[in-house]
């Protein structure tokens, strides 16, 4: 291995080892909701996430940063699209309709991830609008997708919350 990828891949598992430290860290809800704004924002380069939770009926916005009320309809039906391969534990990733409204080339990208607990999607990571600079998502980012989708459930879950509360009815 070259001394230029060694020291990329270092840096990787640094960002992958300290996103995960930063979710296992968190107490209560507000603090892993906060952890998880740092992380999609400073490692992923995404400007508006949502979290949705999820019942039998329909999906519903939790929490979110950056993203307009307004535009929540639009999502949930873009979510209930890909909603049977997020049950089952698999990322959405696609590129919006819209063409890019700044002088960016590149389309922009919508990221759903599932959020799981025990197996179990509870809800769904909408993560949308990339910073400029962002063209895309490599393979590191794909990790940190993985591990946002195992951890976050479990932070929320061990925090006693009553995103656990709404979890645990519905898995009963």
């Amino acid at each position: 291995m070259t001394t230029a990828a060694s020291k990329v891949r270092d840096r990787q598992d640094v960002r992958l080892e300290a996103a995960r430290r930063r979710l296992r860290e968190s107490s209560g809800q507000a603090e892993t909701l906060e952890a998880l704004r740092e992380i999609v924002t400073g490692f992923l380069g995404c400007e508006e996430i949502g979290l949705f939770t999820l019942d039998h009926e329909k999906s519903r916005l939790f929490w979110s940063f950056g993203i307009d009320a307004r535009s929540n309809l639009a999502l949930a039906s873009l979510l209930q699209s890909g909603l049977e391969r997020l049950m089952q534990g698999e990322p959405h990733v696609t590129e919006a309709a819209d063409p890019p409204a700044c002088g960016n080339s590149h389309a922009p990208l919508q990221v759903f991830l599932p959020i799981r607990i025990e197996g179990q999607t509870v809800a769904v990571l909408a993560m949308l609008k990339l910073l400029p600079q962002k063209l895309g998502f490599d393979q590191s980012d794909y990790q940190l997708f993985e591990l946002i989708s195992g951890e976050t459930g479990r932070a929320l879950f061990d925090a006693g919350t009553d995103f656990h509360t709404r979890a645990a009815r519905k898995n009963r």
